[in-house]
């Protein structure tokens, strides 16, 4: 193995406290949470469209029949926990989401200490800060379950990919299906992962039939977990879709891509206007399913950003939202949650984003948020340099070359889907293989800077 970054100056002892501290630090904030008496944060997510359908799933509502809008993953873990809690206990699935947090940084460090790249003080505090991860364990969201399956997915990819032991692909596989019926947004990674996958299966020093196998397993897993979805959407209304959300979704990234620099604010006309149109089609139905309504969304949403927007102005809009979901420091979420002051972080530059950059410097010192906000700011694009370098080491050549190719492909498939959105949620799915590029990143950057010296 190439990667070896093991600090001499970072003792067992010291490294073990850390390592600790770090992992515990979900269950810190969530503490703080509870004490500050903001669990749920006055109903400011979706908590109520989660939790309704695992009340309802217990017997709860048996007037009203929920449609398999959502993925069930995320309403399975509440229901458990409110089987054996007590129904809307809150503070429970609090406590029980900082115990998937603790787990999620072990895991994720464990990673870390496979690859050797886990004791440097820089490398622990990349976890220890992240609050883009931290912070989805406090909230009601399917985010924090698909973080936490997704860096088990990691960690048994790299457990086989490092020792070839089949258990580790199998356990893998297992989480990609779960994965699947958690939240929608690995859907196309039948393209762009997949491939990869079975071109590592492919070249592993194995006989044909037991490659097959792998590579059946693998695309069953796939089928298996979309399957799942699409079966609880025809067992509802006859509708044969995996999710039907797009549609939606596709409305607020139209009403967002609508103003210059994207979401932020959404451009409500163009969201009224979309919403209207649909509200008229629909009503050419006879009691469509699902599906229908969907593909009725999908297709006003397609007609309107062909016939109604200039091409050239979505450029603009289509940069900066991804640039928000990159750069954009979790503590924005996080002021606004806490209902902490920071009008001028909140203050739309719609008309002029150069004004309020000044008057978020000009009153940093007066308001310790905004100069909080600069510096996360600061550090998240340094730290996205240095996740850069990381990713570069993709194209030289390495034992790891084709592992973080892959977990590449799945970074993308992952921010790929956040146009136009600019909220660096979006981005929080991915953050343990940032983490993970991060480190390589700067155990590179250790090289060159141990040699020049």
């Amino acid at each position: 193995m190439e990667l070896k970054s093991k600090d001499s100056f970072l003792s067992d002892k010291i490294y073990f406290w850390l390592k600790i501290l770090v992992c515990l630090s979900p269950a810190f904030f969530c503490l703080i949470v509870f004490l500050t008496d903001n669990v749920n944060y006055d109903n400011l997510f979706e908590a109520e469209k989660y939790t309704s359908i695992a009340k309802y799933w217990l017997g709860f509502n048996e007037q009203e029949v929920i449609p398999p809008i959502r993925l069930p993953m995320y309403p399975l873990f509440i229901a458990f926990i409110f089987k054996i809690a007590g129904v809307d206990n809150l503070n429970a699935l609090l406590f029980c989401q900082s115990i998937l947090g603790i787990l999620t940084f072990y895991f994720l460090i464990s990673i870390l200490e496979n690859l050797r790249l886990s004791r440097s003080y820089i490398i622990l505090s990349s976890i220890l800060f992240n609050f883009a991860i931290i912070f989805r364990f406090s909230v009601f969201l399917p985010n924090c379950f698909f973080i936490f399956c997704f860096t088990l997915f990691v960690f048994f990819f790299t457990k086989f990919y490092l020792t070839k032991y089949l258990k580790f692909f199998f356990l893998m596989c297992l989480t990609y299906f779960v994965l699947l019926l958690t939240r929608p947004i690995l859907q196309f990674s039948i393209l762009t992962t997949i491939p990869f996958l079975i071109y590592f299966l492919i070249k592993l020093d194995r006989k044909k039939i037991v490659k097959f196998c792998l590579i059946f397993f693998l695309l069953f897993s796939y089928i298996a977990g979309v399957g799942t979805q699409i079966l609880r959407y025809y067992n509802h209304d006859k509708s044969m879709a995996y999710t039907t959300q797009s549609g939606e979704h596709l409305f607020w990234i139209v009403s967002c891509l609508s103003k210059k620099y994207a979401c932020g604010t959404k451009d409500m006309d163009v969201y009224e206007t979309l919403k209207n149109k649909y509200s008229t089609q629909i009503q050419t139905y006879e009691n469509p399913n699902l599906d229908r309504k969907n593909q009725i969304k999908l297709e006003i949403a397609k007609e309107h950003i062909l016939k109604k927007m200039n091409k050239e102005e979505l450029i603009i809009p289509i940069i900066i939202s991804y640039a928000k979901v990159i750069f954009h420091s979790t503590l924005i979420e996080i002021f606004g949650a806490f209902k902490l002051n920071s009008d001028e972080i909140y203050s739309s530059g719609e008309k002029s984003i150069t004004k309020k950059m000044s008057s978020i410097f000009s009153n940093a010192f007066h308001n310790p948020l905004n100069l909080i906000w600069i510096v996360s700011i600061f550090f998240v694009f340094v730290f996205r340099i240095i996740q850069f370098f990381g990713f570069t080491f993709c194209f030289r050549h390495s034992d790891l070359q084709l592992y973080l190719i892959i977990l590449s492909s799945l970074a993308i498939t992952i921010i790929a889907i956040s146009v136009g959105i600019g909220n660096p949620r979006y981005r929080s799915d991915c953050e343990p293989i940032l983490i993970i590029l991060g480190a390589v990143g700067i155990s590179e950057l250790k090289k060159i800077i141990s040699k020049k010296n």
